[in-house]
């Protein structure tokens, strides 16, 4: 176990040199600023939070890692000339928990989108679920962000 946390260690070291770390530091922004402004246009311009705040900020940590991984795998793939398998998922999850996370009150989002396929009571009971599981949501999406990083961290030392 403690070896598999030293390569881990080793593979960030490896990435977070400064113009990955600015792009990090730069991601956690801009993921901020875009969940926030996505929660603010949810409930009337008001930030509420339905999660718990370190809930809320891991998420966006987690994604802002995954992202400065990607961004490195594949600059190094271009530069040694190889294939590079990375995706978006991370911003996507990301960009998904702001909608769940601003769902305290009213979702206009999710009604818009949800009413194209579904009738209205389908659609508040989706409401209803999404406000009822956002935090297990959260979880669950900062497990398969943590999980994307070490997948990718492992692929750094490759």
């Amino acid at each position: 176990m403690m070896r598999f946390f030293s390569k881990l260690a080793n593979s960030l070291i490896k990435v977070y040199r400064p113009p990955y770390l600015a792009l990090n530091m730069v991601s956690v922004i801009v993921y901020y600023l875009a969940l926030t402004a996505l929660i603010r246009s949810q409930n009337y311009n008001i930030l509420l939070i339905t999660v718990p705040k370190w809930l809320f900020y891991a998420v966006i940590i987690s994604a802002s890692i995954m992202l400065t991984l990607g961004v490195y795998i594949t600059r190094e793939a271009i530069i040694k000339k190889r294939a590079a398998t990375t995706c978006g998922i991370g911003t996507a999850l990301t960009l998904f928990t702001g909608v769940v996370a601003g769902c305290g009150c009213s979702a206009p989002l999710i009604y818009g989108i949800a009413v194209i396929g579904l009738s209205i009571t389908e659609v508040s009971v989706l409401q209803s679920f999404i406000v009822r599981y956002s935090t297990p949501i959260f979880v669950a999406v900062l497990a398969i962000n943590t999980l994307l990083v070490l997948y990718y961290a492992g692929k750094v030392q490759r």
